[in-house]
């Protein structure tokens, strides 16, 4: 009786070793299923996030973190937006400012339909010699009648 419990006993050591064999050999082409890891606003949005549209837009994880997307300076960022001393600035680029005061300019970001005109509008130095936006009369058509979205009515509708 004592014999057949120890041959028991060693039969199911080799059970459980061949067992511990098998999910060795396997266990190294089993991958782990990986979560992205998300560190700022695009990672976020590239992952299928919510984003919100907001301005500067923002997107949430579904562990609740915040991203913010990050939106360049526009009064530094790129030479067209400063030309003859004259800067575009502000949150949504509805300034026109002297290109050094555009620098140290701060606004708030809401955005406003009439900002779209501004897209196209040329801002540079006035009559008095301060920088403004030059009123043509597709800016002042566009500015009395705002596009109701972000898109800009063609210069072709005003006449």
């Amino acid at each position: 009786m004592q014999a057949l419990k120890i041959i028991g006993l060693l039969l199911l050591a080799c059970i459980l070793a061949v067992i511990a064999l098998v999910l060795l050999k396997v266990a190294p082409h089993i991958q782990p299923a990986t979560t992205p890891i998300i560190s700022n606003f695009e990672e976020c949005a590239a992952a299928g996030n919510p984003v919100m549209e907001s301005y500067p837009r923002q997107c949430r994880t579904k562990d609740g973190r915040l991203f913010v997307e990050e939106i360049p300076d526009q009064a530094t960022s790129t030479s067209a937006m400063s030309a003859n001393g004259c800067a575009v600035a502000g949150c949504s680029a509805q300034l026109c400012v002297s290109a050094d005061e555009a620098t140290t300019i701060i606004t708030d970001c809401v955005y406003r339909a009439e900002y779209g005109c501004y897209k196209e509008a040329v801002c540079e130095p006035q009559t008095d010699g301060k920088c403004g936006w030059t009123q043509t009369a597709w800016l002042k058509a566009c500015l009395a009648n705002p596009p109701q979205e972000t898109s800009v009515p063609d210069r072709l509708e005003v006449q």
